[in-house]
């Protein structure tokens, strides 16, 4: 540890002859460091040290057997911008020349070099293209998507046509809109509207919108038939977003206005397009929206998803009773109470009983651990949903304190430890994720094992305890493990204060957030 404080020391000086030193010294503390948190830490400190040797250290994390920390010397290492570090990665690492041939440090250093922006990598990074290893190919998709050079939209585009692995042309979807040249991607666009694969065509439809793609308007009005559940309400949207036009959520009168419409038509100003949607996503935050009759709603948050997980926040503050209960007159209903978690419990209850028979349906609560209602989910039937209802009925803010008084009356045994927040854990836990993830390769493709699209999750407030609490960390693991799996994820927030990490997790994941002032 002594050697450490010398680094973290060493790291605010800017004196070029100390880096060496800093960059030796990291090398020796790295090679004996003992538990992941403190490669870690060595790791962050070479972040101001941008020099070749800095690099060559940092490239021994890669292969690190705990994943944050490789994640970390791979974002470090990306954030430098010497021009002899992207050659070294270019010329040495991507083509796995001497000590580099190893996976991880390959495809670490591709989304690297890719982060720096130098033309010069785009041939390289294209060739890691027809590597076997699947880690590689995503690597290099990620690669040319960071680098931003409108000449890789041509191989981006073949590998979202040929079609044959999902994953990789999600990456190279992701990478397309990164690039942003409407021209260049609408071939691998377009194509992907129609893929076989859901997760594809989701991406692909948002696509559209982020592209501002004209040719994309009357394959998404096509689909607004052609798909059920969420992906036509995510067509719906998208045409809406696109063209600031609403002519309803079946293609005949969208078809009726493009037949006429197209010749003349002209993307609509970006920034006027941008102030509608936060207009929009203002209104979201403030108010309750009525669902259509193909729609199902809770707590304001409408979705056509025929696949869904509510997560309820059962921690020891859901037990504060609602701090503005005016604002919900908007629901049109009563309540019991105005405790938290009561209003949460007959809203969730409400929701359910609407739910048609078609739809699939689970319920995770959590606190410091989660308790799922089923092991998978299940269509909602009569029988379903009147357990399912039993069960929300039950559900108690955990580790309170209320409970804490009981506890120190001898009346209850509960552990108060059991009331935190383990948002961490919570999510992880929907999306199927092992929290274990020191074997990933970075790149999350096993697939959930329920057809899960969407994602309810409720909470008042930050984490407090897990694996980690920093809202910035689980928002990048969150978009890691959903990166290949499309689940949407809507966020309602009953919290007094705060919430801003709480609608960047939403608005990254394709969801709604709505702030309800609780």
């Amino acid at each position: 540890m002594k050697i450490l404080g010398v680094l973290l020391l060493l790291a605010g000086l800017v004196v070029p002859d100390d880096k060496a030193e800093v960059v030796a010294d990291f090398r020796r503390f790295y090679a004996k460091a003992k538990t992941a948190k403190e490669r870690f830490e060595a790791v962050q400190v070479l972040k101001e040290i941008d020099t070749l040797d800095a690099a060559q250290a940092l490239v021994t994390a890669f292969e690190d057997p705990d994943f944050e920390v490789r994640r970390a010397a791979i974002d470090v290492v990306s954030g430098f911008k010497k021009e002899d570090t992207a050659h070294w990665l270019v010329d040495e690492v991507l083509p796995g020349k001497k000590s580099y041939k190893k996976v991880h440090t390959r495809a670490g250093g591709a989304e690297a070099v890719g982060s720096m922006g130098y033309p010069f990598a785009y041939v390289t990074l294209s060739a890691l293209l027809e590597e076997k290893e699947q880690e590689l190919r995503l690597a290099a998709i990620t690669g040319l998507g960071r680098l931003k050079d409108p000449r890789a939209c041509t191989d981006l585009a073949g590998v979202v046509i040929n079609g044959a692995d999902p994953s990789l042309a999600l990456g190279a979807l992701d990478a397309l809109v990164l690039i942003g040249s409407e021209q260049g991607a609408e071939p691998a666009v377009l194509a992907a509207v129609g893929s076989p694969d859901w997760k594809v065509r989701a991406r692909a439809i948002k696509a559209v919108g982020e592209l501002h793609m004209k040719a994309g308007i009357r394959p998404l009005i096509g689909r607004l038939d052609a798909e059920e559940g969420r992906l036509a309400g995510d067509a719906y949207q998208t045409l809406k977003k696109l063209t600031m036009k609403d002519f309803g959520d079946t293609s005949e009168y969208w078809l009726t206005w493009w037949n006429v419409a197209e010749a003349k038509w002209t993307v609509p100003d970006y920034a006027k397009v941008a102030a509608d949607r936060a207009a929009e996503e203002a209104r979201n935050k403030t108010s309750y929206v009525a669902p259509s009759k193909k729609e199902k709603a809770f707590m304001g948050v409408a979705t056509r998803s025929e696949n869904i997980l509510f997560v309820i926040d059962v921690s020891g503050s859901m037990e504060v009773p609602f701090a503005d209960p005016d604002r919900l007159k908007a629901t049109g209903r009563t309540y019991s109470s105005y405790q938290r978690l009561q209003i949460v419990k007959e809203e969730l209850t409400h929701t359910i009983e609407e739910l048609p028979e078609t739809t699939g349906f689970n319920i995770i609560a959590f606190a410091t651990d989660v308790k799922a209602w089923k092991k998978d989910s299940v269509k909602a039937n009569v029988l379903n949903k009147s357990t399912a209802a039993e069960w929300v009925g039950k559900l108690k803010p955990l580790g309170g304190e209320s409970s804490n008084f009981k506890a120190q009356a001898g009346l209850s045994r509960e552990d108060a430890n059991a009331g935190a927040t383990n948002t961490y854990l919570a999510l992880m836990t929907a999306l199927g994720e092992p929290i274990d993830t020191s074997n990933s390769t970075g790149f999350v493709l096993r697939p959930t094992r329920d057809p899960l699209d969407t994602i309810f999750f409720l909470t008042d407030g930050e984490p407090t305890v897990g694996r980690t609490v920093d809202m910035r960390e689980i928002r990048n693991e969150v978009r890691r493990v959903n990166g290949y799996r499309g689940v949407q994820i809507h966020v309602i927030y009953v919290g007094e204060f705060g919430g801003e990490e709480m609608e960047k997790l939403a608005h990254e994941n394709g969801g709604v957030f709505v702030s309800i002032g609780g």
